[in-house]
């Protein structure tokens, strides 16, 4: 087969694939994760004139690119570009609240960390980066108590995502040899793209929801309301 061909019948089998993916008998998550692509753009509105914001565009991309991997059959490549968005957008809040670190980041100075975005101090055993007592105090300290929850559900589906990246045996395993349709691995990366964009939402919802406009609160208002109807600590913050 040239290489034509080749390429031809991968886009042919691909599309075969997002048939399958599209004839699922529940697409509720899937719709509900196509859906954060308009949320999250309402944030990217909202946050244009930041230092930080080219980073969101970025992680907001690959995420999109996540989207349709896992459509068509790419499950790998869509739990790898999964994890980059929750790093990405993370690394961009983490950015917002020190531009030095963010302009040497831009100028290729400095390396970005997972540890240093979400991790235990080994010293204090203290949690570091996004979720620490921190940055939680600077920002929206009435969700002090909602830190440590938050915290672990990030670090875990950070971990079970990394396993596709680092081609852990186990996950390896239930990838098919061969471009196909994976009614198991389609719902499973749905199920985490469902967790990471609740995190991202309150992650946002921590740095920035105390410095929005009226207007601004306005416009995220509906999806924040029916994440976080349990938490009034943010309902209330939306109550306009």
């Amino acid at each position: 087969m040239n290489v034509i061909d080749h390429y031809k019948k991968l886009g042919k089998d691909a599309i075969e694939i997002i048939d399958k993916s599209m004839d699922n008998e529940d697409l509720d998550l899937l719709s509900s994760n196509h859906a954060f692509l308009h949320d999250f753009a309402i944030w990217l509105d909202i946050l244009e004139d930041r230092p930080e914001s080219s980073i969101l565009k970025n992680a907001i991309k690959e995420y999109q690119l996540a989207l349709l991997n896992n459509n068509q059959g790419m499950y790998q490549q869509a739990f790898m570009g999964l994890r980059f968005f929750l790093e990405r957008t993370f690394a961009a809040i983490l950015f917002s609240a020190n531009e030095i670190e963010l302009n040497l980041w831009k100028i290729g100075e400095r390396d970005t960390y997972w540890s240093e975005i979400a991790s235990i101090d080994k010293d204090n055993k203290q949690i570091q980066g996004i979720f620490s007592n921190k940055f939680c105090k600077a920002f929206f300290p009435e969700l002090k108590n909602e830190l440590n929850h938050f915290f672990t559900i990030t670090i875990k589906v950070y971990r079970e995502c990394s396993e596709y990246v680092h081609g852990n045996k186990s996950v390896i395993d239930k990838i098919p040899d061969k471009l196909e349709y994976s009614k198991e691995l389609f719902y499973e990366w749905n199920v985490k793209a469902d967790i990471i964009k609740r995190v991202i939402l309150f992650a946002f919802c921590l740095r920035y929801l105390n410095q929005l406009k009226s207007e601004e609160v306005k416009q995220i208002s509906v999806t924040i309301s029916e994440e976080f109807k349990s938490l009034p600590q943010i309902i209330d913050k939306i109550k306009i």
